[in-house]
């Protein structure tokens, strides 16, 4: 079922030339998916939604909650981080910006938000703030191999590093990692619609496909509703992307996770796999090695014309022999991960 909010950017994008598929966004006419995904390219992130955190204690709030250090941030600064269960299962990731000494926004799976909320709103009764959805904010991603020019037409200005740039009122625009120039934009659809013409002057609009391929190239796994509670942070490769601090004292599930860190004794993490086959590949689909013992499972997946890239969390062993495989044989071939694991120096975080 498509919700009032839904509706609204689906008539705004149907406007812009949108075609829908299964009320999922396929393309915009005169626009082909582009073939190169460093090409300038305008994803909808219509899979998306931001939660905001308001009232005076706020962050004491946060902080005994999220893996990431909430006290280092200043206004205006942002930080990714999960929530876990007591037993150090994520149930919730995020992209967290503070927006002033008593709130900040929380951007996630828009499949997140409500258990996020719930879960949280267990232990927020106890302090002074509020959790609520932003419904009024969409997000967007800009992304290609030199856009900074482009991105300083339309918004002005370019952020750098975790600083963001505020766009009227309760708009920001973000720099994310990745092996390409990227930046996220949460905006209000009046907003949206004004740097429209703009935006499209630069940038091929297309749907969350690209964005996602950009993830999985990146190593940076976004968690989904299909595996909540499935993985700890590590499984993830959190620590090793800034999202888990192991010096700022408690929150729920930390004894789990530092554990795991000190322990040294993961056997498991995400790694990106690509075939030159179109295959099928849903989230917890199982990979084998080639004894056909399982070995881990996908955590996403992008089909493109003539191959497959997927994201899975799987055995380090089977990922360093580069012996992965699907349940029916067809062969994938493991990439090195772009950025270091350094157990040892991720615990001074």
């Amino acid at each position: 079922m498509i919700t009032e909010r839904e509706e609204h950017l689906k008539n705004f994008l149907t406007e812009q030339g949108a075609h829908y598929q299964e009320q999922q966004l396929n393309a915009f006419e005169g626009y082909s998916q582009p073939a190169d995904r460093h090409a300038p390219t305008l994803s909808i992130l219509d899979h998306k939604a931001i939660i905001e955190s308001a009232g005076p204690d706020t962050f004491k709030f946060l902080q005994g909650q999220l893996t990431c250090d909430t006290s280092k941030l200043s206004t205006g600064q942002y930080q990714t981080g999960t929530v876990c269960t007591p037993k150090g299962r994520m149930y919730s990731q995020f992209s967290l910006l503070k927006t002033s000494d008593e709130s900040c926004l929380m951007a996630m799976h828009e499949g997140l938000t409500e258990t996020t909320r719930t879960n949280l709103g267990k232990y927020a009764v106890f302090f002074k703030t509020e959790l609520q959805q932003k419904e009024e904010l969409y997000c967007i991603g800009l992304s290609g191999s030199d856009i900074k020019s482009a991105v300083a037409t339309v918004f002005g200005n370019v952020p750098e590093g975790n600083q963001a740039i505020q766009i009227d009122d309760n708009g920001w625009l973000l720099e994310v990692a990745g092996l390409c120039q990227r930046y996220e934009a949460w905006l209000n659809l009046d907003r949206l619609t004004k740097l429209w013409p703009e935006l499209v002057k630069h940038f091929t609009p297309t749907n969350q496909q690209n964005w996602r391929l950009l993830d999985i190239e990146a190593v940076t796994p976004a968690l989904t509703p299909a595996v909540v509670e499935n993985y700890i942070p590590q499984h993830f490769n959190q620590p090793s992307l800034g999202s888990v601090s192991f010096r700022k004292g408690c929150y729920t599930g930390q004894e789990i996770v530092a554990r795991m860190q000190n322990l040294g004794q993961l056997k498991t993490r995400c790694y990106r796999l690509t075939t030159t086959e179109t295959v099928e590949l849903k989230a917890n689909t199982k990979l084998f090695n080639e004894a056909r013992k399982a070995i881990g499972e996908v955590v996403d997946c992008v089909r493109r014309s003539d191959t497959t890239e997927l994201l899975a969390v799987i055995r380090v062993d089977a990922a360093e022999s580069n012996t992965v495989q699907t349940e029916s044989g067809q062969p994938l071939t493991c990439h090195t991960l772009p950025y270091g694991i350094d157990p040892k120096a991720e615990l001074q975080q």
